[in-house]
């Protein structure tokens, strides 16, 4: 019955509407104007536009538009193509303006017959309003009856308000002074400073005024969007869109008017039930439905959740209540919760729903609603009309019952204990169809139990509200403003907060949903696993073989070392033989100089063994430093420019007396080469071929053949030249296993106890050293005795100065033999020249040079060398000074006068003061001639790098202990002659 009378409706609105049509269409036909755009320029209308709370705002050029006039306009330009010209202004300005043409509309004016003649009403009113008398809230004098308002001032708008005012105030017989305005913000005005009593306003217009409270309405009034009176084609043009605008959108202003006006002035004016019950109450107790999320519920501290625990206080701050005590107590069932607000024990409660009726029967106000959704049918299978016939109902719930009762009355309905049981129900066949509101089905049906019930969402609204005892109009009021100013957004936004409450989605839930997604991770999870695994078995693999390359290699670490220790501690051995060995003819020989001291001729002679023994412990510890430097990378390369022809002819020269002296044969050849000039480190390269002849001729016996071949090679580049230089004797040879390890360092073929020949077993490593840092080869090819040969092969780069070999006639004679008499000399470990040079001086010196008139600085730290050097020095007619350290040095050297020192002699290593530093005070030294003055380095520091430090600070010499006494004067005659 329900349905066949709300299709009755339908019809008859449909017939209402089609009526209407009908209508504009026969206006249409007889000929009275309605736009159709056919004109392509659009028509101009000026709107008077004044400021209105609400109904118009932005009455200002550039400002934002808004309100209820706004957008009817906008609207009826849909129907007309009108374009707007806003004109500013208060409505009194406004309003004279349009008697006098000068705009051509103006909106908000009430039917008034004196106006019936001055400006076109439409047929069509735009909206209505209701008129209040509204005081302020202090004001107790004055209340709802008309007799209170005599001798009050009333505030009016000069409006067709001002003759309902007064047909007011006549009829009650109301002696009051009426005070008009010409615009609402001069009225608003004198309300807010109380100016005016009383204030008479739509109840729009009154919207915002705080601390007022309505007393009563004195009339109603429909109001017009009204136009020039000369302008009958514009007024024709409104009634035309008005009457278009009805028919096709029929609760269009009804719509308007919600929108905008919602809340009036009642939502800021307290009633006197309102003021009443704010006045006799200072708590509020609610009670609520338990287990009903998102709108109430209780939490597992016992506490109250859901919507009624936000809104609650938020209305209550609304209505400026913020102070007053809330209680909440929960009930799990619907109708146990009413009947608390029936008996008084509560003051609200919520939610309540169902409709009017059932809050009529159950005795209660329902308040504006909170929510609403639409209501949800929740089945299982196909949804068809027999799904309907039989509800599964929750007793506790009666909201279910109600809403079933208005919409499906023929159902079969059965009671369960709770939503879940229904829901049960439904799935194991025992009922159609349970319902659900629409703000709570979602989540619930979250729960993976429930896959197989599916939803159908009705058209009937289901709405959630405050109930309250009948008769508690004052906190119905109350609520209803407080639901009105927050509006619907409000409790959509806050009801998502709560629905995650319903139901609580768990791992589980999010693997069975996404079972694809999770094999999937699955698997990748699994072939990383696998390649993890893989990997870490590759990595343990290689880490075993890792360290078990580093257990050989210290294995083999520790077998080197072992065997250099055996080869250092025969090394030593040796070593403590022959370093003993001249040690012992030094000590001995000078112990039998002093015993014959008298004889000359005997104590000359120790000498001469003490010379020769000095000199062979010399050679011992330069080869021990010599490896030292080159193991530790001090070694460098000094590359110049070397003509060989010159370097063969000087090695030639060094070792000629010991080749006579064994009555050996030596021959030379150099016939094939090409490039004679070539750069390569001299020094370094005479010391290798040095290291091998004086080998030869150590282990050659007297008699013996020793050849040395230069041979040129073709080379591979232009500007480079392949060398080999051979070395062959026919004397003691060696075995094949030490040929093996001639090389190595502290390796000896046989000890000096057994062959009688001294040596240190470095010379060919030192050899092989400086071969390998000249990028060249060194080889050995021996049988035992038989002899050796040597090669050295060589890249050298070609001088810019290269010539072509010279003829035979301009070469020097290299191939030759030697085998002259010549005074012992030995050559145990000649690595450079000088060395062999000085003994051949030494052997040879006749006078020795006159320095007499001359004086010398001798900085010297140890005492027996200074006396030492100062013997040598005065021996030659040299006057001495000396100094013990650098400091002191250069102390004399600023006391002395300029010419009082002739050269000075600089140790190195001294304390306070070193050679180098005090050599570069006396070189920045102010006096000129006293900072040049020659400085020669006489120091145990005997290496190449330490010669160019010496060199880098301002020395002019660099001069090696022990002391070269045939060297010494040397370099005093170059630097003071």
């Amino acid at each position: 019955m329900m349905k066949n009378n709300i299709r009755n409706k339908l019809n008859a609105v449909e017939l209402h509407r089609l009526i209407i049509l009908v209508c504009v269409i026969l206006l249409a036909i007889a000929g009275i104007p309605i736009n159709t755009y056919a004109d392509t320029e659009k028509e101009v209308v000026r709107v008077g536009y004044y400021e209105n709370e609400i109904f118009q705002e932005g009455a200002e050029e550039g400002e934002v538009k808004s309100g209820y006039a706004y957008e009817y306009y906008r609207k009826l330009s849909e129907y007309t193509g009108w374009e707007y010209e806003y004109v500013y202004g208060d409505f009194g300005d406004l309003y004279q303006m349009l008697l006098d043409g000068e705009i051509d509309m103006l909106a908000g004016l009430a039917w008034k017959e004196d106006r019936a003649g001055v400006i076109g009403y439409p047929d069509e009113e735009m909206g209505n309003e209701s008129y209040y008398l509204v005081k302020n809230d202090n004001n107790v004098d004055i209340t709802a009856n008309p007799s209170t308002l005599n001798g009050c001032r009333i505030g009016v708008l000069d409006s067709a308000m001002l003759d309902v005012l007064n047909r007011y105030l006549d009829e009650h017989n109301v002696d009051a002074d009426v005070v008009t305005y010409s615009d609402y913000k001069d009225l608003f005005n004198a309300f807010d400073s109380r100016d005016v009593d009383v204030l008479a306003a739509e109840s729009d217009g009154a919207y915002g005024r705080d601390h007022s409270e309505v007393l009563t309405v004195f009339g109603t009034s429909d109001y017009y969007l009204c136009v020039n009176i000369d302008r009958s084609d514009l007024l024709a043009e409104l009634n035309s869109a008005q009457a278009l605008l009805a028919a096709e959108e029929p609760n269009y202003l009804n719509s308007l008017r919600a929108k905008y006006y919602s809340v009036s002035v009642t939502a800021m004016a307290f009633s006197q039930s309102e003021r009443e019950w704010m006045e006799e109450h200072t708590a509020l107790h609610v009670g609520y439905l338990e287990n009903y999320l998102p709108y109430s519920g209780t939490d597992d501290k016992g506490e109250v959740t859901g919507i009624v625990k936000d809104i609650i206080p938020d209305i209550l701050d609304t209505v400026g209540m913020q102070d007053i005590e809330v209680t909440y107590s929960g009930y799990a069932s619907y109708d146990d919760m009413i009947a608390a607000v029936r008996s008084g024990d509560m003051d609200v409660a919520f939610p309540v729903g169902g409709g009017l009726y059932y809050s009529e029967e159950n005795g209660i106000y329902q308040s504006n609603p909170v929510s609403a959704s639409d209501a949800e049918i929740v089945y299982k299978g196909d949804f068809n009309e027999k799904t309907t016939e039989h509800f599964a109902i929750n007793e506790n719930n009666r909201m279910q019952y109600y809403f079933v009762q208005t919409n499906y009355p023929e159902a079969e309905i059965t009671f369960y204990p709770s939503s879940d049981e229904c829901l049960k129900a439904v799935l194991e066949g025992k009922a159609g169809c349970a319902t659900l509101n629409g703000l709570r089905a979602n989540d619930i049906l979250r729960n993976r139990k429930y896959k197989e019930l599916s939803r159908y969402q009705t058209s009937y609204s289901d709405t959630r509200c405050f109930g309250v005892e009948i008769g508690n109009e004052g906190l119905l009021k109350l609520l209803n403003r407080g639901v009105n100013v927050l509006g619907d957004d409000y409790y959509q936004s806050i009801s998502y907060k709560y629905t995650s409450g319903l139901y609580s989605y768990s791992f589980l839930d999010l693997v069975l949903d996404n079972m694809a997604l999770v094999g999937t991770i699955i698997l990748l999870i699994s072939i990383i696993v696998v390649f993890l695994l893989a990997r870490d078995i590759r990595r343990t693999r290689k880490e075993v073989e890792e360290k078990e390359k580093a257990r050989r290699d210290l294995s083999d670490a520790l077998l080197a070392a072992e065997r250099a220790n055996r080869a250092k501690t025969a090394f030593l051995n040796n070593m403590s033989h022959d370093i003993r060995t001249p040690m012992n003819a030094i000590v001995g020989f000078t112990r039998l100089a002093d015993e014959n001291i008298d004889n000359k001729e005997k104590v000359q002679d120790y000498l001469g063994k003490i010379s020769v023994s000095s000199q062979h412990l010399l050679s011992l510890i330069n080869d021990v430093l010599d490896m030292s430097r080159i193991e530790s990378g001090k070694v460098t390369l000094e590359e110049t420019d070397v003509h060989l022809p010159d370097m063969i002819q000087e090695l030639k020269t060094i070792i000629q007396s010991n080749i006579a002296s064994k009555q050996l044969e030596l021959s030379i050849d150099m016939q094939d080469v090409k490039h004679e000039d070539i750069i390569m480190d001299k020094l370094r390269l005479n010391q290798v071929l040095l290291n091998i002849l004086s080998n030869a001729i150590k282990f050659t016996p007297e008699g013996g053949i020793i050849s040395f071949s230069v041979i040129e090679k073709t080379s591979s580049a232009d500007d480079t030249a392949d060398f080999e230089f051979r070395i062959k004797d026919n004397g003691i040879g060696m075995s094949e296993e030490f040929q093996k390890t001639i090389f190595e360092t502290f390796t000896r073929e046989k000890t000096s106890t057994v062959s009688g020949i001294q040596g240190t077993g470095l010379g060919m490593a030192i050899a092989k050293n400086i071969v390998d840092m000249m990028g060249g080869t060194i080889s050995v090819i021996s049988k035992e005795g038989e002899g050796s040969e040597f090669v050295v092969e060589l890249p050298c780069k070609i001088s810019s100065s290269s010539t072509k070999a010279r003829s035979q006639s301009e070469m020097p004679d290299l191939h030759s033999a030697v085998n002259d008499d010549e005074p012992e000399a030995d050559l145990a470990q000649p690595l450079s020249a000088s060395k062999d040079e000085q003994i051949e001086k030494d052997s040879e010196a006749g006078s020795m040079p006159d320095f007499s008139g001359k004086r010398v600085l001798l900085v010297e730290d140890n005492q027996l060398n200074q006396i030492l050097a100062e013997n040598i020095l005065t021996s030659v007619g040299l006057d001495v000074d000396i100094a013990s350290d650098g400091t002191e040095a250069v102390e004399k050297m600023k006391s002395a006068s300029q010419d009082y020192y002739d050269i000075i002699l600089m140790d190195i290593q001294m304390p306070q003061m070193d050679g180098y530093e005090a050599t570069r005070q006396i070189r920045a030294l102010d006096d000129k001639i006293k900072s040049a003055i020659p400085i020669v380095a006489v120091t145990a520091n005997a290496f190449e790098e330490d010669r160019k430090i010496s060199m880098e600070v301002g020395m002019n010499g660099h001069l090696a202990k022990p002391y070269d006494i045939p060297e010494i004067m040397k370099t005093l005659s170059e630097l003071l002659n």
